[in-house]
């Protein structure tokens, strides 16, 4: 398979340049949601006890996801955390939500982590491409996001970043990824979309033309009929596969 030629490099980010799933979503969202819990109770809100706290929370997020599957239209934590508390007869207001979000996010900013090779990596696509782009679907603020990629040297190798809390829809809707080919300058023919789950990260590209590249994750599942021409890597560094990443232009 030649390699691929493009002028923009995109990046997902979850599972593709830093690790989120260090362990179970099901245990992070129970940890997240007694953060959160614990802040309120501080604050003086009465609210229920954790079992129940958790349940009606799990309860109001999964109505939001199932919007989200069928639309496209991302839902953020926020908007979650809002209807619940509303049912609970608490005045919610923009600082509010704030506290709650940064009190429910930190058990998560403790345990994630860039890959090893993620930065090495960023350096090599840098030094040959003209644009590294990334659009991550995401629940979270941008503002969350941002500090992450800061913090762990990313922020400096990305031309832009689109985020679905942001942007308002969900990949694969085609136009998060003509959002990000506009952003990078290029027609999405002309540049490559690399992440980790086949409808996201594969179709949805596909859509408008943008070839790319899948990051196998382990205990992500895949189709069983994924065509056998789908372009995959399991590190970062193996992208060099794909791409030219030693030869730099003249």
């Amino acid at each position: 398979m030649d390699k691929l030629q493009p002028k923009a490099v995109i990046f997902d980010l979850g599972s593709t340049l830093i690790e989120y799933e260090t362990i179970p979503w099901s245990e992070m969202n129970l940890y997240c949601a007694n953060s959160a819990r614990d802040y309120l109770i501080k604050e003086g809100y009465d609210v229920p006890n954790e079992k129940e706290f958790h349940r009606v929370y799990e309860e109001v997020k999964d109505r939001h996801r199932k919007i989200a599957a069928e639309t496209l239209v991302e839902w953020t934590v926020m908007q979650a955390a809002g209807d619940m508390l509303k049912g609970w007869n608490i005045k919610v207001n923009g600082d509010l939500l704030d506290r709650f979000f940064e009190a429910y996010y930190k058990p998560i900013g403790r345990k994630i982590f860039p890959y090893e090779d993620t930065l090495e990596t960023l350096e090599k696509v840098k030094q040959r491409y003209p644009v590294i782009g990334l659009i991550s679907n995401t629940i979270f603020p941008e503002g969350a996001h941002r500090q992450e990629l800061k913090r762990f040297g990313i922020e400096p190798y990305l031309d832009f970043a689109v985020f679905s809390s942001t942007f308002g829809l969900r990949k694969p809707h085609p136009d998060i990824f003509y959002k990000a080919a506009n952003l990078a300058g290029y027609a999405p023919s002309e540049c490559v979309y690399i992440g980790d789950r086949y409808l996201e990260d594969v179709e949805g590209p596909a859509q408008i033309g943008m070839p790319a590249i899948l990051k196998l994750w382990n205990g992500r599942e895949y189709p069983d009929d994924m065509p056998e021409t789908t372009r995959t890597i399991t590190t970062l560094s193996e992208l060099e596969v794909h791409l030219d990443l030693n030869d730099l232009p003249d």
